[in-house]
């Protein structure tokens, strides 16, 4: 079965879940935007694993200078893409001292995509909880980075996340993230 099908079925699939589960009832024009969204996701990351033509600058990570700490947030699937574990901590200042970590897994299965916006959203929730006042946040997943630090806003399930996640950061200025090659 082609993408594009996968996707339209995913998209109903979800549609019929939210009217069963949660009541709401999706406008099939959501329906197919979603659809459309998440295709356009889908083939961004088929490029995004080819090898690329042209030059990049390398990212790698560096040490934090004070006062901002960091925190770099990864996420992974395993069991044939049914767990899901996303995990990060917060590395103090220059010298690389662990202040905290946290790692979480979930039974569902789901896009990388979608976990590695997650796994975002949890490090923001918990840096604010915790009241650090500047933080520069890291992530290997360059389509979360690109999503969070985009004005365009996918009108899908990571787009909900994505925007979740700009809220917070929109609301502490001295928080930014950042793309880093691991």
């Amino acid at each position: 079965m082609a993408a594009s099908s996968h996707m339209i079925l995913w998209s109903i699939w979800n549609g019929r879940n939210s009217k069963l589960w949660e009541g709401s009832d999706t406008p099939p024009s959501i329906i197919v935007q979603r659809t459309r969204d998440s295709l356009h996701e889908w083939h961004y990351m088929q490029r995004a694993r080819q090898p690329g033509q042209g030059t990049y600058l390398e990212a790698k990570w560096m040490k934090p200078l004070p006062p901002p700490v960091k925190c770099n947030v990864d996420c992974t699937l395993f069991n044939n893409n049914t767990i899901t574990r996303h995990g990060f901590c917060i590395i103090c200042d220059s010298w690389s001292h662990l202040m905290l970590g946290m790692s979480n897994y979930t039974l569902f299965s789901s896009s990388l995509p979608e976990i590695e916006t997650l796994g975002l959203l949890e490090a923001i929730k918990l840096v604010v909880a915790r009241g650090f006042p500047s933080v520069i946040f890291e992530s290997d997943c360059k389509f979360v980075v690109d999503a969070v630090n985009s004005s365009q806003v996918p009108h899908n399930e990571i787009g909900d996340i994505i925007s979740r996640s700009q809220d917070l950061l929109s609301s502490h200025s001295q928080f930014s993230i950042s793309f880093v090659r691991r």
